[in-house]
């Protein structure tokens, strides 16, 4: 190999290595719902930003898919609770309309059903398993996917729900 060729595959090397924008870093994934499931509830594509918050793992995951002025968000924070039978209490609060029970889902888990909170494509489940509370709000278009008729929650809601506990257990 010539100097010179030899001189042009440094300068590649130091091109790639150095100044070029790395194309295989790993995202930051969620550790409690990949980006597909989510697209798949949010109905396409969609961003991922997850926040790392303590030591323990407490984490918040949002994905978000925008579809010309229209915006569809899933977010899932979990958080561990010092004293779970207290702490649980605070959570629950947060619930956006009336807590109605969930079954199946966690060692509580309850469906924050509001008078138009279906109806405008926004549903939430707060839960918890062992010392670890999980909130889960849903927006999207209420036309993207039906709603069950028995308690106002989305099978892809449910289902998101169960995928969380089920990582937490």
């Amino acid at each position: 190999m010539s100097k010179k060729s030899w001189m042009a595959v440094v300068f590649a090397v130091v091109i790639v290595t150095f100044i070029a924008p790395p194309r295989c870093l790993a995202e930051t994934q969620c550790p409690w719902l990949n980006a597909a499931t989510a697209a798949g509830v949010l109905g396409g594509e969609v961003q991922a930003n997850v926040a790392a918050l303590t030591p323990q793992g407490d984490t918040t995951c949002e994905f978000k898919r925008t579809e010309h002025s229209a915006v569809f968000v899933l977010t899932i924070a979990v958080h561990t609770m010092a004293l779970p039978a207290k702490d649980f209490a605070t959570y629950l609060a947060r619930c956006s309309g009336t807590a109605v029970p969930l079954k199946g889902i966690g060692n509580e888990a309850v469906h924050c059903v509001t008078t138009n909170g279906s109806a405008n494509g926004g549903e939430q489940i707060i839960g918890r398993v062992r010392d670890r509370a999980f909130v889960i709000d849903l927006k999207r278009s209420s036309a993207m996917q039906p709603i069950s008729s028995v308690n106002g929650l989305s099978d892809e809601a449910r289902n998101v729900a169960e995928q969380v506990a089920g990582a937490l257990f």
